[in-house]
């Protein structure tokens, strides 16, 4: 799947013609932002394997121009905690897995529909730009020809968005009621959950209360600028 996406790029690390292991890059345009993972490492290759996979990826990088780099990593793997750190990389955002069936009860009395005209697209960018600094206007797009992109109206103004809920979904919401609803009218989970930044108390106790479940722990690195979200938001596996 990766091979065939033309904005992620993978490198192999190779000894003697044996495949010792793997690191993959991604761009999602117009965003300034790159994002590196999944990297693997053959039990036989530790010993700096990993160092080099992580360097060629970081070169790659910096070769488009890109500074603001991202990746999601497992904090009960304390090793490559220390790699990405020695790699320049910050902590920023401890997440949680949350899993459960959906719908849930569906009481809230806010506008939901999909995201479907060029004029909530635009607002949906606008929306995300105010919260992150820019747009995921590519995931956005792709969500809406899947049909999962949908949105939440209030006066005619869009209060949040969400392309589909899931591991590989991105919202964002100007208030935690907003995010809830987002939520509340998900008609499934495409995956086997959604992110949720554990920072978010109040959405982290309200999922707890409707018998979410949290799967387990991740955390957000990155190397260069990066603007905390001024909204609430819900991120997805590549950030």
């Amino acid at each position: 799947m990766l091979l065939d996406n033309p904005n992620s790029l993978g490198v192999l690390a190779e000894r003697q013609g044996k495949i010792l292991g793997s690191i993959f890059l991604h761009k999602f345009p117009p965003s300034p932002v790159v994002v590196i993972g999944p990297i693997t490492v053959h039990p036989s290759g530790e010993g700096g394997v990993g160092r080099r996979l992580m360097d060629a990826a970081l070169v790659q990088a910096h070769k488009q121009n890109h500074d603001q780099i991202r990746l999601v990593q497992s904090p009960s793997y304390i090793r490559s905690f220390a790699l990405y750190t020695k790699c320049g990389f910050t902590l920023r955002e401890p997440l949680f897995l949350m899993q459960r069936q959906l719908p849930l009860k569906g009481n809230n009395n806010c506008r939901v529909r999909l995201v479907l005209d060029d004029g909530a697209i635009s607002m949906c960018n606008e929306l995300c730009k105010s919260a992150y600094g820019f747009s995921w206007n590519a995931e956005l797009r792709q969500a809406i020809d899947q049909g999962v992109a949908f949105m939440i109206e209030q006066d005619v103004a869009v209060t949040g968005y969400a392309a589909g809920i899931g591991v590989l979904c991105h919202a964002v919401a100007k208030s935690n009621e907003d995010l809830k609803a987002l939520i509340d009218n998900a008609s499934t989970i495409l995956g086997p959950g959604f992110f949720v930044p554990g920072l978010n108390h109040e959405i982290i106790k309200w999922l707890l209360e409707n018998g979410f479940q949290i799967g387990w722990p991740a955390n957000l690195m990155t190397i260069g600028p990066y603007q905390e979200p001024l909204m609430p938001f819900l991120p997805f596996l590549a950030y």
